[in-house]
């Protein structure tokens, strides 16, 4: 087995030493030759942590396929002492593919004593406002600006590892042999080496990045962490909101969902949304006190209703028991502000008029604006990012 260690010129650009120590943070990421525990080997692990002073990484290669518990034991004490293990994706794969190994091997190693971060995980329910085609860890570092020397894919290195332990074996049966002659031209590389220096390249590249795709952290937090609402008028038939947050975006990302526009860069984020203007109804939910006036078109409750002649009352249903207001209205999700118009009984979407009062009175507005981020986060977004 071959285990490599060096400094490695990064910085984390999110703040998770706010809850973790600097030096028990560890990055990792592993190398295999299948997606299946049973049936596949693995060959590296890479690892980057801080040593108190500079950030290291260190890797562990599989020279043979029977170093595997080797490896695997390697890594898991090495990673003992640290408090949190941050990946991408590995909780759907590199963690539950090492526990198997684990148990193939009969070793006592688990993940249990430290805590985890999946990075995809905690981005993947807003993945939709970046707009991309592909969310592999790839693609965040294109997103970001991130560039790397790796060329390869994981699966393409499949073959790569897989030729490197035959031509490996067979240079080394060339050496053992006491009447073989070195052929090779000095400061040559041999072809084990490239295909070496291959594997261990992407599996570098891969853990660097995870240290450098930290910042997209920053975009969950959008949907997360506390605001200052520095606008909200109405602009042109759209009510315009302006958010400032504490910290700050490294790329600029717009999006929309047909009435509701966001663009959010640096500290700042801009939203915009569809105004209606026109009348809608508000309904009644006791029902059974009102009664309805076909002739203007609106209930009233049953202790003015006595004063109606009854040819033009009738006892009012929940579709017909409501009365109308005239203004100015943005869209909610759910009912959060009260109180809230429909157009019609049976209409999902809700209305709350904005007015004055709504947008001076910050408690509402601020639930307001947190619904509507909610509602981003899960919504079918178009990107412009």
């Amino acid at each position: 087995m071959i285990t490599r260690r060096f400094p490695v010129d990064l910085s984390i650009g999110y703040p998770l030493a706010g809850k973790f120590n600097t030096d028990r943070i560890v990055f990792f990421d592993i190398e295999t030759t299948g997606f299946i525990a049973d049936t596949s080997f693995l060959y590296l692990i890479g690892c980057i942590y801080y040593d108190g002073t500079s950030m290291q990484m260190i890797q562990w290669f599989s020279e043979d396929i029977r170093e595997e518990a080797l490896l695997i034991s390697s890594f898991f004490e090495f990673i003992k002492d640290y408090e949190l293990i941050v990946h991408y994706n590995g909780s759907g794969f590199d963690i539950p593919y090492l526990a198997r190994k684990c148990e193939l091997f009969g070793l006592d190693y688990s993940f249990k004593d430290i805590q985890s971060l999946d990075i995809y995980k905690r981005i993947s329910p807003i993945k939709k406002i970046f707009g991309l085609k592909s969310y592999k860890q790839k693609s965040i570092e294109s997103f970001l600006n991130i560039d790397r020397k790796d060329t390869f894919s994981g699966g393409e290195l499949i073959t790569v590892y897989q030729s490197y332990l035959g031509k490996k074996r067979l240079e080394n049966l060339k050496k053992s042999r006491p009447d073989s002659i070195d052929t090779m031209a000095a400061g040559s590389i041999s072809e084990p080496d490239e295909m070496l220096d291959a594997l261990l390249q992407h599996n570098e590249d891969d853990t660097k990045g995870l240290v450098r795709i930290t910042p997209i952290l920053f975009y969950a937090d959008l949907f997360e962490k506390p605001f200052q609402i520095a606008q909200a008028a109405i602009d042109g038939g759209r009510l315009v909101i302006r958010l400032e947050y504490d910290f700050c975006l490294p790329v600029r990302i717009s999006f929309d969902t047909g009435t509701i526009f966001m663009n959010a860069y640096d500290n700042t984020v801009q939203i915009c949304i569809n105004t209606y203007e026109g009348e809608l109804k508000y309904f009644y939910d006791n029902y059974r006190d009102y009664y309805y006036l076909p002739d203007e078109d609106r209930a009233i409750h049953k202790s003015l209703a006595i004063y109606v002649d009854k040819d033009h009352r009738v006892k009012a249903k929940p579709s017909t028991c409501y009365t109308k207001r005239y203004g100015l209205f943005v869209p909610q999700y759910l009912p959060v502000i009260a109180p809230c118009f429909k157009q019609e009984y049976s209409d999902k979407l809700t209305f709350v008029e904005v007015h004055a009062d709504f947008l001076l009175q910050e408690d509402n507005l601020r639930s307001y604006i947190q619904h509507i981020l909610r509602y981003i986060s899960a919504s079918r977004l178009s990107s412009s990012s």
